[in-house]
């Protein structure tokens, strides 16, 4: 059975609040949105496929994609709130927070509906699992992402909103697991597949971030329904490609791989330009490639993997809704 899973992060900050104003607007979402500007210029941008409010998300629906230009490199400023504009703003001021706000939310929503159809034309599969990392779909602020990432399976809340994690999908085919500081596990149709959010303080040094690995396969092994783990999504912050197999290998005493080559460039599968884009890193900077999925050969017959851009929609334009780009996988068990 071949099963397509989707992980992208939003960037929230440190707020024990976990609401939109934690994840809109924040400094690196910016600094995407500048990369992202800068990279597709005029006559280049996002491609927005058909969605529908009106039916379930994850409908395949045809029709061509309509290119969408990217909004100018300052078109994110100011729409943060900090601790001054909280307490000292004007009624106008307040105002311009709560549309950038509602504006998030709509991205949101909107990117997880494009989620569905990226599938259909990147995988020729349904999406059957999609998870948001630094996000807690719980809280009252995000009720409605349920109806376009799919139903809330489970929410892994922690007090930084930066460290949260929604599971979102058909409830008949997923199971949340097990969580911990920096990571989620989910069995989705027998495939047990593990989310990170890698801690700073450990993403960069090899013997802690081994450690880390390690502790969740001691977890995971000891979990009802764990085991051994098929995959690893997520955002690794690791200073180079060949860094996380390296520490999952070792600290999950079995060896995994990148699915992405190290050697292959980085196509999104949601933007376009006559001469094409290649991605040097999926993180704001264009420079690192942070997000990866990793897959145990023992356990996977096959996988591939595509990644999608940190872009989503406003009324007419496109803007980075996040820092990091979004992975997306079709894999099946041996």
């Amino acid at each position: 059975m071949q099963v397509v899973i989707a992980y992208q992060s939003l960037n929230s900050n440190t707020s024990s609040e976990h609401n939109l104003a934690a994840s809109t607007a924040q400094k690196f979402q910016r600094a995407a949105h500048k990369t992202l500007a800068g990279l597709y210029p005029a006559g280049s941008g996002a491609l927005k496929y058909p969605t529908d409010p009106r039916v379930k998300s994850n409908l395949a629906l045809q029709g061509p994609a309509q290119l969408i230009p990217a909004a100018d490199k300052s078109y994110l400023d100011g729409k943060n709130e900090t601790k001054k504009k909280r307490s000292d703003s004007d009624d106008s001021e307040k105002l311009k927070l709560q549309a950038a706000q509602t504006e998030m939310l709509s991205m949101v929503e909107g990117k997880a509906r494009q989620i569905h159809q990226i599938a259909y034309r990147a995988m020729a599969k349904q999406c059957d699992l999609i998870v948001f990392g630094e996000m807690d779909s719980s809280h009252a602020d995000w009720a409605t992402v349920a109806g376009a990432a799919g139903d809330s399976i489970h929410v892994s809340k922690h007090q930084k909103a930066c460290h949260c994690f929604s599971v979102h999908g058909p409830t008949n085919t997923t199971i949340p697991i097990s969580e911990g500081d920096g990571w989620c596990a989910a069995r989705c149709s027998g495939v047990l597949a593990v989310f990170v959010h890698v801690p700073n303080n450990v993403a960069g040094k090899k013997s802690a971030a081994s450690r880390f690995y390690k502790d969740i396969k001691n977890t995971l092994l000891n979990t009802s329904g764990g085991g051994v783990v098929d995959v690893f999504i997520g955002d690794t912050n690791q200073p180079r490609d060949t860094f996380s197999p390296e520490v999952i290998t070792s600290g999950m005493d079995q060896t995994y791989r990148d699915a992405h080559s190290a050697s292959s460039t980085i196509n999104p599968a949601d933007t376009w330009a006559r001469d094409g884009v290649n991605h040097k890193g999926t993180n704001s900077a264009n420079s690192k490639k942070f997000d990866v999925a990793v897959y145990n050969i023992s356990t996977i017959r096959k996988i591939e993997v595509k990644y999608f851009s940190q872009f989503s929609f406003t009324t007419d334009q496109a803007a980075a809704y996040t820092d990091h780009m979004g992975v997306m996988v079709k894999l099946e068990k041996k």
